[in-house]
This record gives C-alpha cells, sequence and structure tokens, in this order.
C-alpha cells in the first residue's frame, strides 16, 4: 500500500489539483447524461486477449460497440474505479444534506 493513500486509486497529492479540473472539465462538456443513457452493457475480450470490448444498449434497442486495446486496460480500470469512487462521494454528500449537495 502506498504511503499517501488507503485508496490506490487515487492520484498522489501533487495531481489532485489536476484530476479535480479534470472531472470538472468532463462534466461541463460531457451534456445531457440522461439523454444518452444505456439500459445494458456486456463486457469482454478479444480471442487473442489483445482487446477489451465494450458493448453499450441503447433502450432504443441501438447496439454501440467500443473495443479498448490491452495497454490502456489498467488506467482505464483505475479511471472507473476512480470516478466511481467519486460518484459515491457525491451520492453520499447529496444525501447528508437532504438533497442539496
Amino acid at each position: 500500500m502506498t504511503s499517501w493513500s488507503e485508496k490506490w486509486w487515487e492520484a498522489p497529492p501533487e495531481a489532485a489539483e489536476l484530476v479535480a479540473n479534470n472531472r470538472r472539465a468532463f462534466m461541463e462538456q460531457f451534456g445531457d447524461f440522461e439523454a444518452v443513457a444505456f439500459d445494458q452493457y456486456w463486457i469482454g475480450t478479444s480471442p487473442d486477449g489483445r482487446w477489451l470490448g465494450l458493448q453499450l444498449h441503447r433502450p432504443d434497442g441501438s447496439i454501440h460497440r467500443f473495443a479498448l486495446p490491452c495497454e490502456m486496460a489498467q488506467q482505464f480500470f483505475t479511471d472507473v474505479v476512480g470516478t466511481i469512487d467519486f460518484m459515491g462521494q457525491l451520492l453520499l454528500a447529496k444525501a447528508e444534506t437532504g438533497g442539496s449537495a
């Protein structure tokens, strides 16, 4: 375990501001989350293990496929875990303030 965090996915302290700015910029540019929501997903790998595949199924029946090269998979996983942790922090803050966070 690192000395700077119990959460292995967190950026080191010197990168915290960069991560916070990146999250804020992402939320500002993304647009309407509900408008692009999907209701099912399927995840797997290519037969040779070189690709991580994602299939996102939209409520309208459309399927969107994405493939991530194995060289990016570890960073992708770290980013997903960090984002889910941040998502939980936002939801917890909202619950603790009675929905006004």
